[in-house]
């Protein structure tokens, strides 16, 4: 794999062996001057396909931890919704929680004026909603 682009340290936009260009998450993989040859493939934790350029910004902000939980989640939902899923999800989701973070840290105790209505619609993504805050929680 071919590290092409640096988003942020532990991000970069690389190549694949079939020139597929993607989005790789690893310690330290955006750190060496680019374009080099990841050999050490034990070094990417994450990959992703088909990301649309205008999130890459927002890759540079959000921690890995929160990426690594994110694409966990879109995991889930894959299996629990039995539905084909954006490729953007994982980064939107991302930014998403990273945002809800620290709005939570700032305003505390904040009320969903439509949650009752929302679990009733929605029971499914309300599960899933719920196992997400949990694994949140947890790391």
């Amino acid at each position: 794999m071919r590290a092409i682009k640096k988003i942020n340290n532990n991000v970069a936009i690389c190549l694949d062996s079939k020139n597929k260009e993607l989005v790789a998450f690893g310690k330290g993989i955006g750190f060496p001057t680019m374009p080099y040859e990841i050999t050490d493939l034990s070094e990417i934790s994450m990959t992703f396909y088909h990301i649309d350029y205008q999130f890459y910004s927002l890759m540079e902000n959000i921690p890995k931890d929160i990426f690594d939980v994110s694409a966990l989640i879109v995991n889930k939902a894959q299996q629990t919704l039995d539905s084909s899923l954006n490729p953007n999800l994982v980064v939107t989701l991302a930014d998403h929680i990273n945002f809800a973070i620290l709005r939570l840290k700032k305003y505390k105790n904040m009320k969903m004026l439509f949650s009752y209505d929302v679990e009733q619609l929605y029971k499914k993504e309300t599960e899933l909603g719920r196992y997400a805050v949990d694994l949140i929680q947890k790391n």
